[in-house]
């Protein structure tokens, strides 16, 4: 219980300060061409378009665990710098990836 306390914690924290898209906006983006752009398959947005729209009382192991790969995800892209922008998209890849992680980095 600790364990899972923590880790909502965590992700709590990182959504509250650095996840900046809401449950609708990953929604919308989702069905955006560009979305699919840039990670492989459609299992990172449907990943953090179920993070964001459970309230975190729901939470079950399964979206604990999603809560680990999302903040350890977000913690290494944000990092990553690139300025090719992908044709039509008027993104990079990685700005493609962090949206689809609920981070747009435009904002």
């Amino acid at each position: 219980m600790q364990k899972e306390k923590e880790v909502i914690s965590r992700y709590h924290r990182l959504y509250n300060k650095e996840k900046n898209m809401t449950c609708k906006e990953m929604k919308d983006w989702s069905d955006q061409p560009c979305s699919k752009k840039a990670s492989i398959g459609r299992a990172a947005v449907k990943r953090n378009i179920k993070l964001s729209c459970t309230p975190l009382k729901n939470w079950d192991k399964e979206l604990l665990q999603e809560a680990k790969k999302a903040y350890s995800y977000l913690k290494r892209a944000k990092k990553i710098k690139g300025n090719n922008k992908v044709k039509g998209c008027n993104l990079t890849k990685n700005q493609i990836a962090l949206k689809n992680w609920a981070f747009d980095p435009t904002k």
